[in-house]
Parts: C-alpha cells; sequence; structure tokens
C-alpha cells in the first residue's frame, strides 16, 4: 500500500512541473506569458512570436533576466554535428517577443553573465570539429538598444525576411 500511494504520487509530481512550465527545456514562465519552443518555434501564450523564432533540430529556451518592463530569454537551436549549436535573445514585454538574429561560434558549451539593466553577456569557447576550427568568442546583448555585438564589434542583430533561424 505504501509502495503504490509513493510510485502514484512521484509519478504525479512531474506532471505538476510540467503543466506550468518549469522542469521542461522546451517552457519557460515569463511575466507576460509562456513562451514555448516545444514545435521547434517560439511562441508566446501558443502564438508565434514575429519575427518568428525557428529551432534547426530542436529549440531550447531558457529565463536569463529580468528588468523593469522586460525578461529576456536565450534560445539554444542544435544543429547537428556540423555546428552543433546556435543563439538568440528574446526581449519579452507587453507587446510580445522580439528575438534577434541566431549567433555563436557553433560550440554549444557557453557561460551566460548579467550586467542587471545593461547587457546580457555569452561567452564561448573555441569549437572545433572534423569540418571546422573557429576561436572563442564572446558575445554582448546591450538591453536599452536591443544590438549584439562580438569581441567588441557590432554583428546583425535582426532577422532577414521577419525570420530568426537557428543553424
Amino acid at each position: 500500500m505504501k509502495i503504490s500511494l509513493f510510485l502514484a504520487l512521484t509519478a504525479f509530481i512531474p506532471s505538476l512541473a510540467l503543466a506550468d512550465g518549469t522542469g521542461d527545456a522546451h517552457k519557460v514562465k515569463t511575466r507576460f506569458g509562456v513562451a514555448d519552443s516545444t514545435t521547434h518555434e517560439l511562441t508566446l501564450n501558443g502564438k508565434p512570436v514575429h519575427p518568428r523564432a525557428i529551432g534547426n533540430g530542436f529549440l531550447l529556451v531558457d529565463k536569463v533576466a529580468q528588468t523593469g518592463d522586460a525578461d529576456y530569454l536565450l534560445l539554444t537551436s542544435d544543429g547537428g554535428a556540423a555546428c552543433p549549436a546556435s543563439f538568440s535573445v528574446v526581449k519579452v514585454t507587453t507587446s510580445g517577443a522580439t528575438p534577434t538574429a541566431f549567433f555563436g561560434n557553433c560550440e554549444d558549451r557557453h557561460k551566460v553573465e548579467v550586467v542587471e539593466g545593461k547587457s546580457i553577456i555569452v561567452s564561448f569557447p573555441e569549437f572545433r570539429n572534423q569540418y571546422v576550427h573557429v576561436a572563442g568568442t564572446t558575445i554582448v546583448y546591450d538591453m536599452p538598444t536591443g544590438k549584439l555585438t562580438e569581441n567588441g564589434r557590432p554583428i546583425a542583430s535582426s532577422c532577414q525576411k521577419a525570420i530568426c533561424e537557428g543553424l
């Protein structure tokens, strides 16, 4: 009796975590609704964001920062063996969610640092596989402007043709 009650309760607990968007690498709660990437495309409250943010093999979402009027997410797109990962920062406000162009050096290992109210810094070690060797790099997302820099130089922040696609 005790074992079956324990099994019934433990089977129920994970469904509680998934129902509110926690414990699922494809869903995260923001103050403005649930961001969901289960279908390889980012949605906010069940509606695709604009510009569209689309992952390659899969798309993961994580909340990394919050300011007075915005929440910030980091998307990870799986790209396979040639380029395992690319990333996008998404600003979520009352008017919706705005992703940046995907960035990175293909390395899936990364470190995120947040300078409160100012920037989100994503650092990558060097990436090497049988196809390519890419030096380590640091991408900075400027919260006030939404602009990206790579190692101090501006890079494309906006997506082409209203679609942000991971590699």
